[in-house]
Parts: C-alpha cells; sequence; structure tokens
C-alpha cells in the first residue's frame, strides 16, 4: 500500500506567543516516531513517504505532494499542542482523498484517545508504541477478511458513534528487533536546526538507545513508552551510530533517552566503544542516576553536555512533583558535571499548582547560584495523561489546548496556578530568563565558552530571542 507518513506544522505565534519569542530557537528535529514507523512499513514492501511539515511546506505544497504520491493511507503524528493542526490537516486530506484511511498516533492521541475521535477528521487511532501496532492495521486495512479488528491491540475507533479502544499492547521486549528509522526518507539533516543551547557541530544525529521511564514525576506523561524501561544492546546502538557517521555525515549526536544513564553497565561500556568514533554527543539524564566517575567517564568519551530536569529550587516544590530528589542534591550533581568537564543545561519546570511567587523567586535564584550554562524555565502546562492533570480534573478544573499549549509560550496560558494573574505570571517566566540570561558575568562565560562557528551563530540566536522579551 502507499502509505503517507505526515508530521504536522505548528505555527510561530502558537510557539512564543504574540511576540513570537524563541521561534529562532525552536528545536527542529526529524521525528523518530515517524522514521520508526516508515521502516517497519517498508520492511513488509509498502511504499512510504514523509512529509515535515515545520520545514517550510504549507498547506498548498503539501497537497501537491500528496495529489502525486495518492496515499491510501494517511498517518498524521500529533503530541497535544500541534493535535489541533493535526486534526485540521486531516480534515483536509479527507476531503482531497476521501478514499484515504486517516490515521493518527503519538503522545496526544495515547493520553487522550477519546477526544482525539470526537472530531471525525481520523478513521484510527494508534496508542503507545507504534510499530507493531501499526503494522497490524495496515494489514487489517488490506485484508478485513483475515483479522479481527477488536482483536488489534493499541488502537481506538469509532463505531456508530461509539468509542472503542481495544486492549493495551505490551511494550516492545527487545528494541533490537527495531530497524533503525528511515532516516533517508527525511530532508538532509543538514536543513534541520536544533535548539541553539544543545549543539556545537551540524548536521546533529538523534538517537534513543532506550524506551520507558521508571521515574513517577507527577508532570510528564508515560502514555506512549510507559514506565517499564528497556534498553538497546551496545552493539545494537553502535551500529546506529556507525550509520549516522558514514551514511548520514552527522558530525555531533544527542541521545534522546528520557534518562540515559538509568543502566550505569550499559553506560561504561557504550562510552568504551564510542570513545574510538571521536564523535561529540550529549544526553538528557536525571540528578539520581549520575556520579562523578561516570561523569568523568562519558565527558572522556566525547560528551560534552548533559541536560538535567532540576525543575525547582523550592523543595516543597520539588516534593510535590515527585521528583526524588532535593535542591541539595540538584547542586551537588550540576557541580560534579562541571568537574568533569561538561557543560551543564537545566529545566526547570515553573507554574505547577503549588508554585506561588517566593517559590519561583527562588527558583530563579537557585537557577542564579549555579555554575550553569543554560536554564529553561518551562511553563507548566497540564498535559493530559499525566497525574497532575489528572487531580486537576478530578478537582473541577476543564483545559482547552488550543492555545498556550507550547512551553515556551509566555502569552497564552493553558493554565495559571492560583496564587498569580495571568499577567503577573507572564511577567514571572520573563523575568526568570532575563535575570538568568542577562548577567554581564554569564554573558562573558558564555562568550568565552564557545567553541564553534556553529555554535556561535546559535547562541546568538538564543539572546535575541531574551532580549524580545
Amino acid at each position: 500500500m502507499k502509505i503517507l507518513l505526515i508530521d504536522p506544522p505548528y505555527k510561530l505565534d502558537e510557539v512564543g506567543g504574540k511576540k513570537r519569542n524563541f521561534s529562532q530557537v525552536v528545536n527542529k528535529i526529524p521525528s523518530l516516531g515517524l522514521g520508526y514507523l516508515a521502516a517497519a512499513a517498508e520492511q513488509v514492501k509498502h511504499t512510504v513517504k514523509i512529509i515535515d511539515c515545520n520545514l517550510g511546506i504549507n498547506d498548498q505544497h503539501l497537497i501537491n505532494i500528496a495529489r502525486q504520491f495518492q496515499p491510501q493511507i494517511i498517518g498524521i503524528t500529533a503530541t497535544t499542542p500541534v493535535f489541533r493542526n493535526a486534526t485540521r490537516l486531516g480534515n483536509v486530506l479527507r476531503d482531497i482523498f476521501p478514499e484515504a484511511i486517516l490515521i493518527c498516533g503519538g503522545a496526544h492521541p495515547s493520553a487522550s484517545p477519546q477526544e482525539a475521535l470526537q472530531g471525525g477528521a481520523f478513521d484510527f487511532l494508534v496508542l503507545g508504541e507504534g510499530e507493531e501496532t501499526f503494522l497490524e492495521l495496515i494489514s487489517y486495512i488490506e485484508n478485513k477478511d483475515r483479522i479481527k479488528l477488536e482483536d488489534i491491540k493499541g488502537i481506538a475507533f469509532l463505531n456508530n458513534n461509539q468509542i472503542f479502544i481495544t486492549q493495551k499492547r505490551p511494550p516492545i521486549a527487545n528494541l533490537d528487533t527495531l530497524l533503525f528509522p528511515a532516516r533517508y526518507l527525511f530532508p538532509p539533516l543538514s536543513v534541520y536546526r536544533p535548539t541553539p543551547a544543545s549543539y556545537r557541530k551540524l548536521p546533529l544525529g538523534i538517537i534513543m538507545t532506550s524506551r520507558g521511564c521508571p521515574s513517577q514525576c507527577v508532570f510528564c506523561d508515560r502514555e506512549v513508552f510507559g514506565e517499564k524501561f528497556r534498553q538497546r544492546s551496545v552493539d545494537n546502538v553502535m551500529a546506529e551510530i556507525e550509520e549516522l557517521l558514514v551514511r548520514y555525515a552527522v558530525k555531533e549526536i544527542r541521545f534522546f533517552d528520557d534518562t540515559f544513564t538509568v543502566n550505569p553497565v550499559f553506560v561504561e561500556n557504550l562510552c568504551s566503544r564510542i570513545k574510538k568514533t571521536g564523535i561529540l554527543w550529549t544526553c538528557l539524564t536525571k540528578v539520581a542516576c549520575v556520579n562523578p566517575g561516570m561523569l568523568r567517564m562519558m565527558r572522556q568519551a566525547g560528551c560534552w553536555q548533559v541536560l538535567f530536569g532540576l525543575e525547582s529550587g523550592d523543595n516543597f516544590i520539588l516534593n510535590k512533583l515527585s521528583k526524588g530528589n532535593s535542591a541539595e542534591k540538584n547542586k551537588e550533581a550540576v557541580r560534579w558535571a562541571k568537574n568533569a568537564g561538561l557543560s551543564v543545561r537545566a529545566d526547570f519546570l515553573v507554574g505547577s499548582p503549588w508554585e506561588t511567587p517566593q517559590s519561583f523567586i527562588r527558583t530563579i535564584n537557585f537557577a542564579k547560584s549555579l555554575p550553569l550554562d543554560f536554564a529553561h524555565f518551562n511553563k507548566f502546562v497540564p498535559y493530559a495523561g499525566t497525574a497532575i492533570y489528572k487531580e486537576l480534573i478530578a478537582k473541577g478544573h476543564k483545559f482547552c489546548f488550543n492555545d498556550g499549549a507550547y512551553i515556551n509560550n509566555h502569552s497564552d496560558f493553558v493554565y495559571v496556578p492560583s496564587a498569580f494573574s495571568r499577567n503577573e505570571y507572564a511577567a514571572f517566566l520573563n523575568k526568570a530568563y532575563k535575570e538568568f540570561y542577562l548577567r554581564p558575568g554569564y554573558l562573558l562565560r558564555r562568550a568565552l565558552s564557545v567553541r564553534t562557528l556553529t555554535e556561535l551563530t546559535g547562541q546568538l540566536q538564543g539572546l535575541f530571542s531574551i532580549l524580545n522579551l
């Protein structure tokens, strides 16, 4: 069958609000999810095309490409912030290709299947990990007499205006059985631009060495990959790294796992192998899963930056978020990383239900007290699928994600903590970035730390975004 896979567009005013703040530093990377689906479908002889609408492809351009391709199945991936655009695109394509089957998957439909089906744009939803489910659903579409729809685990659909959600599919146990993402179906990696704080050299390759997060943070949606941690083998990961180096000429790698350092033995073995390639790399991790020796080993193996989810400088907030750490532990881990010679990025989550002006200020001051290279003060959004969302819904809150669903949008809000007015909350968000980044000493350190022209260009874009707040 001919399968068209689409990464839907976002609008700059949706990402950054009316002033389009941070529009120049949006994280533009290929969708690994679509890459994995495409590889799986091609393996069983389907013809696949991928369109990434976030690279300047407008509706008319997409329609022209689709008309030439004449898809029988159209699959659209959607996070919560882009779901409105995914639905709009689904309706447009349904009018043009009335015989095609429209499928939506990703974080939003997995977390909120009832709401995702209500608009009528999609025939089916793929819930959770998509590779096995997607192939079974395609088989059903091809051969309806050979398989029963209700027997396909991990899907949702409408039947006589009734929503049916089938049995949940178990997570894929052996990740080594997955083919590498079909990156050759995307535009060249050289046209993508990750967020400037996250790279030194381009093109950048994104890899996930694991799936599933065992942490219990109440603000995080784990509906797609679940809580059961699964690790790829070092041999399998190294084979993908070699492919990125040889076939795609990447100059840097970002490990996009929720927590790269969950398995210390894996980290040690991978470091011993990746060191020989000489490639630069970065990763996302958590304070509780690192130690000084591990961080030094990572630095020696080519890692130049780690991203910690510190979330707050207030211990009461950290406890309510179920982070399982403290401000003191956060400070210690940052010090370990800096002593190992690593750059440190930190994510802070501000504006949760327990936030007050006092706790917000404590977080800003805490961030300024640390030797951080970059800090992101992410606006709290109660995404469907998270424990906080469920708690707030139980208390009578109702949410519309049409505006303000991006964490960097300081103009529109899905949720405002009770201790703030909307204007106060927006002012605090802007204050956090300006106070952290516009310190003379910080600006001097940043200028002296730049290693490549590519890095310098990205850093200047970030600075202009802060000045525009």
